[in-house]
């Protein structure tokens, strides 16, 4: 079996259920699909089966949000088409592997999602947005449990041996692996090997159903978007989905659209030349599996051969050990648990904020409304004077839209809001009954900590802290309600940077001056960071006969590298 590097493209490209919502993405979905949404046709028939429409327009949004609704129109209608077609062979798979799904796991599934949102009738309207009734809902949640089934069927029996596992270790060892002792990943890394070569076997599969499915029936709107060839370079077939592909590849990069069609062109012409490469250098691929997929292969199958190829002495190693040493080089680094509270205001700190805001309502007016926005507002709206613009129903938080819709035009509304942002003072400035929107202005008062509150929480952590020193609980005890982290970051530097955190001087200083095994509390801005440091690396200067095979490693992969730039230069 070839060991390939894991990578994005592994992951099957079907609509699946996020299980998380964003409203506003929903609103501006509703609008974009509504036309379709009122269709009751289906799109056409996969070997007899039928597709809604519905889900090409559902597909369609998703797509074009990822792109910021920037693209070509027609080509993010052949990916939606090509993801419904591909959704509905997934479930056809799934019948075929006998798969279930019982009532119970959708039930579950969907009442984890129903709670995410506090208001029912909110949650509703989310549903709607995407063209969902409660019951056509619970049956996406079933389709995407069954495919989640299918890919863990094809993991589960996925051959990948112990020999496997070494050499991809052995290969990746001081890349992805950063030296990492062998026995403490290779469990994990089997995993993510068999998950790797299930969706490989999966792809195969599933190209073999899209070679064989029976495509019929098309409705008028949807012909022409089934996949086809395109364009064929140096002898190889692109399909109109290929270049669909590439294409979002293009614009998720940064590339302007209209820049996009010539970079294209040169992409698949690369792309071409690297598998006519492999052929010439008897590197096979496997023709089931899509043609992107087996660039890649190509590509590493290439570089693998002219690996195996490099020949070297040890004066060529010392050589490039003294051309690089400063990589080798061991800097300061650090790991530490951390765990981060960020304070929530108390009720009498939102009492403050209702109380500020009842002052404020006393003094505004229609006619001062704009300058009190400006000088009393916690909303990034008051440079404008609190203008929010207009929205229609759905766009805010369901206590704010209730006010300003029933609130009169040209009136400031009778009562202060609260809300989860803090306490609202409305004026609305205009409605268009027609359109069902309004426009309005607002004051916040947010709720904010308090000194005291932040200093309540301060001991809440504190004893927390003592509780770890103690091992009466662990970092990973704290509640999930109040901490976020309390796990291990590893390779913090001097310079401030933590790994899955981000640059933050204040806390790495602290870990770096705080004593090894000892739980520590540091307030910093609006957080409070609770943290332990397990290990501390000082500047070590490289030895060769220390990182010889290291060094072999990487001199091996850039000569490689430098051959396969060769081949494709010629």
């Amino acid at each position: 079996m070839a060991i390939r590097k894991f990578r994005s493209k592994m992951k099957p490209i079907v609509i699946v259920i996020t299980l998380a919502f964003a409203l506003s993405s929903l609103i501006a979905a509703y609008y974009s699909m509504s036309s379709q949404l009122s269709m009751k046709n289906y799109a056409f028939k996969v070997n007899g089966e039928k597709v809604d429409a519905v889900n090409i327009a559902r597909a369609k949004n998703m797509i074009s949000a990822n792109l910021q609704n920037r693209g070509d129109d027609k080509i993010i209608e052949t990916l939606a088409v090509d993801q419904a077609v591909e959704d509905e062979l997934v479930q056809q798979m799934a019948d075929n592997l006998k798969i279930k799904v019982s009532g119970s796991d959708v039930n579950k599934e969907y009442e984890a999602i129903e709670n995410r949102v506090k208001d029912k009738e909110q949650f509703k309207r989310m549903l709607q947005a995407q063209g969902y009734t409660k019951a056509s809902f619970k049956k996406e949640i079933e389709r995407s449990l069954k495919r989640m089934k299918v890919l863990e069927m094809f993991a589960e029996n996925a051959k990948v041996s112990d020999e496997d596992v070494l050499k991809m270790y052995n290969e990746n060892k001081y890349t992805m692996f950063s030296g990492a002792d062998f026995e403490t990943i290779k469990d994990g890394l089997k995993k993510s090997l068999m998950q790797t070569e299930g969706n490989r076997e999966f792809y195969k599969e599933l190209q073999r159903m899209k070679k064989n499915m029976k495509l019929d029936d098309i409705r008028d709107q949807f012909v022409g978007f089934e996949e086809k060839v395109q364009t064929t370079k140096d002898g190889v077939d692109f399909t109109n989905v290929d270049y669909s592909k590439v294409y979002v590849q293009f614009l998720a990069g940064g590339v302007k659209p209209e820049d996009a069609a010539a970079q294209i062109d040169q992409a698949l012409s690369y792309q071409a030349k690297i598998l006519n490469k492999a052929k010439e250098y008897n590197v096979e691929t496997d023709e089931e599996l899509p043609v992107l997929i087996r660039v890649e292969d190509a590509y590493e199958g290439l570089a693998e051969k002219f690996k195996s190829q490099v020949k070297y002495t040890n004066e060529d190693l010392m050589k490039y050990f003294k051309e690089n040493k400063a990589k080798y080089d061991v800097y300061p680094s650090a790991d530490a648990y951390i765990a981060v509270l960020k304070p929530e205001p108390s009720q009498a700190d939102k009492d403050a904020a209702k109380a500020k805001a009842e002052k404020i309502m006393k003094t505004v007016t229609t006619e001062n409304f704009a300058a009190k926005a400006k000088s009393e507002s916690d909303c990034p709206s008051a440079s404008r004077g609190g203008d929010l613009d207009w929205f229609g129903k759905g766009q805010m938080v369901p206590e704010f839209e209730k006010a300003a819709f029933s609130g009169k035009k040209g009136e400031i509304y009778p009562e202060i809001v609260g809300t989860d942002f803090g306490q609202h003072i409305i004026y609305v400035t205009d409605k268009n009954e027609a359109e069902d929107k309004v426009k309005a202005s607002h004051i916040l008062v947010a709720y904010k900590v308090s000194d005291t509150t932040m200093n309540e929480t301060l001991k809440e952590v504190q004893s927390a802290g003592e509780k770890i020193s103690s091992g009466e609980i662990s970092f990973k005890d704290l509640p999930r309600d109040k901490y976020t982290g309390g796990s291990l970051f590893e390779n913090i530097s001097e310079t401030g940077y933590i790994p899955g955190i981000g640059f933050n001087e204040e806390l790495a200083k602290a870990i770096y001056k705080a004593p090894l095994q000892k739980v520590e509390v540091l307030k910093s801005g609006d957080n409070i960071f609770l943290f332990q440091k397990t290990r501390e690396n000082k500047y070590q200067s490289a030895e060769f006969s220390q990182v010889k095979d290291r060094v072999i490693n990487e001199y091996v992969n850039q000569k490689s590298l430098e051959k396969l730039n060769s081949v494709f230069e010629k």
